[in-house]
């Protein structure tokens, strides 16, 4: 009798176990099987494992502070501009940054939007045609934003030179067409005399203002343009030349002090 109670004991463990391990199997097996939704796709945390920490946070930072802007004339026959741009803080107050040349009109008829968030422009604090950029100020933060933190998410010092180095990678998040956000990178190439990078990218009309970023998360620049150069048969359009203003020449003071 003690035999076949303890037979049955060992038998009713063994069995149990058996159990337990097939419900993990099955577990498993479904979760491998588990499809995502096209929502879960589309967080700004999936981004290529291939990357190093560093480069990631870049990336996470430039899309996350990435906006779109549309400006409008006083003239309601000019059309409307779109541009991309930049949202940062300093001193805890909500600004963005984009290029001139994008800009038609007054504050009031520059809308800032993201996926379904906008937020309206409060006032130009620096307005600057040479250089190409507007920092706007907001009238409140964009909550679904991640703001670039000045001076902080600056280069310092010496990093400023290296961040322009020949063949020294960047990112940028920007939305040509009017598509995105897109986030593509690109190496820098080379320079020219009015103070702008050559970088070798992508870019479409759309893309100016676009921030662009070291690889260690550095603010370095915005683009401004896309190479036209010029043939015996019309205008020759490099989309893969991009011109990139430097960050070392905005005023940043302007919003800082």
């Amino acid at each position: 009798m003690l035999k076949f109670l303890e037979f049955v004991r060992t038998a009713f463990w063994i069995g149990l176990l058996t159990l337990i391990m097939s419900t993990f199997t099955m577990l498993a097996v479904f979760q491998s099987n588990l499809k995502p939704t096209w929502k879960q796709v589309m967080t700004d945390d999936n981004i290529s494992k291939e990357l190093t920490s560093k480069e990631t946070k870049a990336v996470q930072l430039s899309r996350n502070s990435a906006v779109k802007l549309m400006s409008m004339s006083m003239n309601i026959f000019s059309g409307v501009s779109t541009m991309s741009g930049t949202y940062f803080e300093a001193n805890d107050r909500p600004y963005v940054m984009t290029v001139y040349h994008g800009i038609m009109g007054p504050c009031f008829l520059v809308m800032i939007t993201h996926a379904d968030h906008s937020a309206e422009c409060k006032e130009y604090v620096v307005v600057d045609e040479y250089n190409d950029y507007v920092i706007m100020e907001l009238k409140e933060k964009m909550p679904n934003r991640t703001p670039v933190k000045i001076p902080d998410d600056l280069p310092r010092g010496n990093e400023w030179k290296g961040s322009y180095s020949i063949l020294s990678n960047i990112i940028y998040t920007g939305y040509p067409n009017t598509l995105g956000p897109l986030t593509l990178r690109g190496d820098v190439v080379g320079y020219n005399e009015n103070e702008y990078l050559y970088v070798f990218s992508h870019a479409y009309g759309g893309a100016s203002g676009s921030g662009v970023f070291s690889k260690e998360g550095k603010y370095i620049g915005y683009i401004v343009a896309i190479d036209v150069g010029s043939t015996d048969l019309g205008p020759d359009v490099l989309e893969n030349i991009v011109i990139v203003a430097p960050s070392l020449n905005i005023d940043w003071a302007s919003v800082i002090n």
